[in-house]
C-alpha cells in the first residue's frame, strides 16, 4: 500500500513482515556487492587493522551510522551515536523521521525494529546480527536538546540492548547541553547553544571519550607532529553507486603514526558521519577541525574517514543529510543502500584490497 506522496506506508512496526518483503524484493531486483561497479580512482591503502573498523555520527550522521554498523556489522566493530535514534526508526517515511524520529511524537516500538533487523539477516540483507554481539556502542544526549527528544535515544539504547551486552553500552546524558556535538574548546559556542558548526564547548571531549569506550582504552603514544588532512575524491564512489547526495569530496585524518608505508594493523580506522548542515557545504572543514576528532585520533592512532554529504533538490535534501529516511533509495537501511554501498568501498580500498577480498568471499 503507498500513501498519497506514493511511499510505502509502513510507519509502524506492527507491519513489520510487510516491511521485510518489501525491503526482500528491493534488494533482490539490485544485484549483489560482486556485481557492482567499482570506482576508477580508487582510495590507497592505509596501515589499519582490518578488523579496528568503527563509526560515529551526529543527528541525521548518528543514524547513518547505526544503519551502516547494522548493515556491515561483520566489518564495524562498534558505534559511537551522539543524538539519534534506532536502526530504521523512520521506515522509509520523512514524516516519521521529523515526528517520532526526532521529536518523540509517538512510541518508537525498539524491540519490533529489532526483530525486523534479525529477519533481514536472515534473509541476507544486511551482516548476521551475532556479528553485533560483542561489539561496544557509545551514546549520548543533549539534556536541553530540543531538536532530538530523549526518548529517541530511549529507544535507541533500548534497540542495541537487545542485539549487544547491555554491558558493553555506555550511555551519557550531559545536563544542559542543546542540539550540538559535545567538545573541550572554550572557542567554541556554548554547549546549551545550539548553532553552527553544532559543535559546542561543554566541558566534554566527547570524540576522545566515545573513541575509548569503542576501543576499550586508548593506548599512551609519543608525541608526535599532528598528522595529516587530506581531501579525498568522493566523486568516483558515489557514481559507481548512483549514490545520490554526496558530496565530490570528503576529507581523510592520517595522524603521524600513520603515515607513510607501514605493515597492515599498525592503526584503527573510523568513519564519522556529520550531521545536517553540518558538511562542507555550510561549515568548510570547522567540524571536522574542531569537534576534537582529530586530537583523539591523534591519542588513538587512528585514521579517521569524514565523507562529505550535501544539500539537493533533487532528490529532496535541502540540509544536507545522510539518508537516513530513503531520499536516495528504498533499500537505503540495507548493504544495497547507494550511500552505504559507496562509503564501505571507501573503507575497502582503505583497508587495501587483499582485506576487502577476504570479508566478500
Amino acid at each position: 500500500m503507498r500513501d498519497s506522496t506514493g511511499s510505502l506506508a509502513l510507519r509502524t512496526c506492527g507491519r513489520a513482515g510487510a516491511a521485510v518483503a518489501w525491503l526482500a524484493a528491493v534488494v533482490a531486483c539490485s544485484g549483489s556487492d560482486r556485481d557492482a561497479p567499482r570506482p576508477s580512482d580508487r582510495l590507497s591503502p592505509v596501515p589499519v587493522a582490518a578488523d579496528s573498523v568503527t563509526v560515529s555520527g551526529f543527528s541525521a550522521g548518528g543514524y547513518m551510522a547505526v544503519q551502516f554498523h547494522v548493515a556491515h556489522s561483520a566489518l564495524v566493530q562498534g558505534a559511537g551515536v551522539f543524538a539519534a535514534g534506532p536502526y530504521y526508526c523512520a521506515e522509509n517515511s520523512l514524516s516519521a523521521a521529523l515526528g517520532r524520529c526526532m521529536r518523540g511524537d509517538g512510541e518508537i516500538p525498539a524491540e519490533q525494529l529489532a526483530s525486523l533487523t534479525s529477519q533481514l539477516a536472515l534473509d541476507g540483507e544486511i551482516d548476521p546480527i551475532a556479528a553485533l554481539a560483542s561489539d561496544r556502542v557509545y551514546l549520548w544526549h543533549g539534556g536541553a536538546d530540543d531538536v532530538v527528544a530523549k526518548p529517541v535515544v530511549d529507544a535507541l539504547q533500548n534497540y542495541y540492548a537487545t542485539l549487544v551486552a547491555p554491558a558493553s553500552i555506555a550511555r551519557v546524558e550531559h545536563e544542559g547541553a542543546a542540539h550540538t556535538f559535545p567538545a573541550d574548546d572554550a572557542t567554541l559556542p556554548p554547549c546549551d547553544v545550539t548553532t553552527e558548526p553544532f559543535v559546542g564547548h561543554c566541558g566534554y571531549a566527547g570524540a576522545r571519550h566515545m573513541l575509548e569506550h569503542l576501543y576499550g582504552g586508548l593506548p599512551v603514544l609519543p608525541a608526535q607532529r599532528p598528522g595529516e588532512l587530506r581531501v579525498v575524491d568522493q566523486a568516483p564512489y558515489a557514481k559507481a553507486f548512483g549514490a545520490a547526495g554526496m558530496a565530490a569530496r570528503g576529507w581523510l585524518y592520517v595522524p603521524a603514526a600513520c603515515s607513510g608505508q607501514g605493515a597492515p594493523g599498525r592503526c584503527r580506522l573510523h568513519v564519522v558521519f556529520h550531521g545536517c548542515k553540518q558538511g562542507a557545504s555550510y561549515v568548510d572543514d570547522a567540524f571536522v577541525r574542531r569537534s576534537g576528532y582529530l586530537q583523539a585520533a591523534d591519542a588513538a592512532g587512528t585514521v579517521v574517514l569524514f565523507p562529505q554529504a550535501e544539500p539537493s533538490f533533487q532528490p529532496l535534501n535541502p540540509n544536507g543529510c545522510w539518508d537516513w529516511w530513503g531520499y536516495g533509495s528504498e533499500a537505503y537501511a540495507t548493504r544495497r543502500g547507494p550511500q552505504v554501498m559507496a562509503v564501505k568501498a571507501m573503507v575497502d580500498d582503505l583497508l587495501g584490497a587483499a582485506a576487502a577480498e577476504t570479508r566478500q568471499e
